[in-house]
């Protein structure tokens, strides 16, 4: 059902727009999906990843974050999976967007819940190893 979202994928201001796609996806299920406000927060998490790390900003088009919907079953008394959601979101020249929207299984205690998982290109992740290591002088034998 990602239809909803084209190739340019959806801003964190176009809440309404989000929220329809997360209904289409969603159908009647409620209790343990993700809310509008749940995604704006991703791309915000997936951003303060990048900035935390180092990553300068001409470096981060292309990155892509899997995040979770924040909700699991916190008790082992559950023993079913629920119905949560997996955000797709990829960072455009100015912003994080989402570019799709699945359901996903979540089991109780499920460590992937309110998770942003960030997938950086070899250049990337070359460069946040750059900016990490700068400030250090290597000892001479």
């Amino acid at each position: 059902m990602t239809k909803l979202i084209d190739k340019l994928g959806l801003k964190a201001e176009q809440i309404e727009e989000i929220e329809k796609a997360l209904s289409a996806v969603n159908g009647r299920a409620t209790t343990w999906t993700a809310t509008a406000e749940d995604v704006v927060e991703m791309l915000k998490a997936a951003e303060a990843q990048l900035s935390k790390a180092g990553l300068p900003l001409s470096q981060r088009v292309g990155a892509r974050a899997e995040a979770y919907s924040s909700y699991a079953p916190g008790s082992k008394s559950y023993r079913n999976s629920v119905t949560g959601n997996i955000v797709r979101l990829r960072r455009f020249s100015k912003e994080w967007r989402v570019v799709s929207i699945d359901q996903q299984s979540l089991w109780p205690q499920d460590n992937r819940a309110g998770r942003v998982k960030i997938f950086l290109s070899a250049d990337q992740i070359e460069k946040i190893r750059q900016v990490a290591t700068a400030s250090f002088n290597l000892i001479a034998a």
